[in-house]
């Protein structure tokens, strides 16, 4: 496959998977506020992101077979339509109901375009080759922690916590209109698979997959510890850090552009090592990340230093653990790369939340929460991986081992 079109690719499907990130991070500053001016509390704050990721993997099994069907560009015309929708109904919510309903809303049309995104990079690429695109695309993933929080907290601060839902709905229509005359079709008719009575068994036979499972693991916990970090961030940086608001997008700056980083750097190496050692490396940065962020503050107590740095570097290990290990889930999938896309999505956002909200129930006074996480995530990451690789070596098996699985 031609530089020229690995680049177009990249191009054409970034703001489709950087507008469901950008939903993610760009209110984050006004949660404080958003908790003071809806009257409500701290759990019912954190179901708007718990939601949300929830939403958004239990949609993609919904998204996945019917991209498989009816292709990939009429899908994500009606999903950035979701989308443009949750985020306007988001903009006028006046009450947490309104607002978590319309949460959800978004997230389903967001969950629409990952799938519709990636599986039409795996139409069009395989091997190393897909694992090179599949994190270049998490790159603008990265964008997103980079200039959301920046953005968000300026415009919180000129315009109210309403204003960055405005901006979401804008850029959903920005996109619609990208999909509708840009866009082209990605999946041949003769490749499509009509959904079936039998899709959930299609499902579990992915899910017995060796290769899937263990990649999947990888992205799974590389996403949790991020969830972890979002979710824990504005009570950290602004209220323990005691942090200006309208500066918080600064301080989240620093952790996104190492995933951003990490991202293009894995999309670099992938190419070349391969995801199984891409996800290896990305988990020994996390492990390291987390004893350094325990024992700083176990030394010396909470500073800015102990939270940012160790966080900086679990961003890059972070960022290899999602594109190495989901491009190498969906690598055996070639056939029904819309399914396999949506079943990694739907195990990595639906772990996300559950664990996410769990952890966030825990009163944020500290780091520690954070350091556990990557230390625990990070080592059961290390011990799958080994477990895989001494049970079912790399072999013809790793290419084939799925071909006949779904069809």
């Amino acid at each position: 496959m031609s530089q020229k079109k690995v680049i177009s690719t990249i191009l054409l499907l970034a703001p489709f998977v950087f507008s469901f990130a950008f939903a993610m991070d760009i209110y984050i500053p006004a949660i404080p506020k958003m908790k003071e001016v809806l009257n409500t509390t701290q759990e019912n704050i954190q179901l708007t992101l718990s939601l949300f990721m929830f939403m958004t993997g239990i949609g993609q099994l919904v998204f996945g077979p019917i991209t498989d069907q009816f292709g990939r560009r009429r899908i994500a015309i009606l999903s950035v339509a979701f989308f443009v929708f949750g985020s306007g109904l988001c903009a006028m919510a006046n009450s947490i109901q309104l607002l978590i309903a319309a949460r959800v809303i978004q997230a389903f049309g967001g969950c629409g375009m990952l799938v519709v995104s990636f599986a039409a990079v795996r139409d069009q690429f395989s091997g190393n080759e897909l694992a090179k695109v599949y994190s270049f695309l998490n790159c603008a993933i990265g964008m997103s922690p980079l200039f959301a929080p920046i953005i968000g907290s300026y415009l919180y601060d000129w315009f109210g916590w309403r204003a960055g839902f405005i901006f979401l709905t804008i850029m959903g229509v920005i996109i619609f209109f990208t999909a509708c005359f840009r866009m082209n079709e990605t999946l041949p008719i003769e490749n499509r698979v009509k959904i079936k009575a039998d899709v959930f068994y299609r499902y579990w036979k992915v899910v017995k997959n060796g290769t899937f499972m263990s990649y999947a693991f990888s992205g799974t916990a590389g996403l949790m510890t991020f969830f972890v970090f979002f979710s824990s961030s504005p009570y950290i940086i602004i209220n323990l850090l005691h942090a200006p608001v309208k500066y918080f997008g600064y301080y989240f700056f620093t952790v996104g552009a190492t995933f951003f980083l990490g991202s293009l750097i894995c999309g670099k190496i992938a190419y070349r090592i391969g995801p199984f050692k891409a996800v290896i490396a990305g988990s020994c940065m996390l492990l390291l990340a987390g004893v350094i962020m325990l024992l700083w503050y176990l030394i010396s107590g909470i500073s800015t230093a102990q939270y940012l740095l160790p966080c900086m570097l679990a961003g890059i290990g972070g960022a290899f653990m999602l594109g190495a290990g989901g491009s190498g889930a969906i690598e055996p999938f070639k056939d029904s790369a819309g399914l396999a896309v949506a079943l990694v999505g739907c195990l990595e956002f639906l772990c996300a939340a559950i664990f996410g909200t769990v952890v966030m129930h825990w009163s944020v006074t500290s780091t520690v929460p954070l350091s556990l996480t990557m230390l625990g995530l990070s080592s059961l990451v290390l011990l799958v991986m080994i477990l895989y690789r001494y049970f079912q070596p790399p072999s013809k098996a790793f290419a084939d081992s799925a071909a006949t699985v779904i069809h």
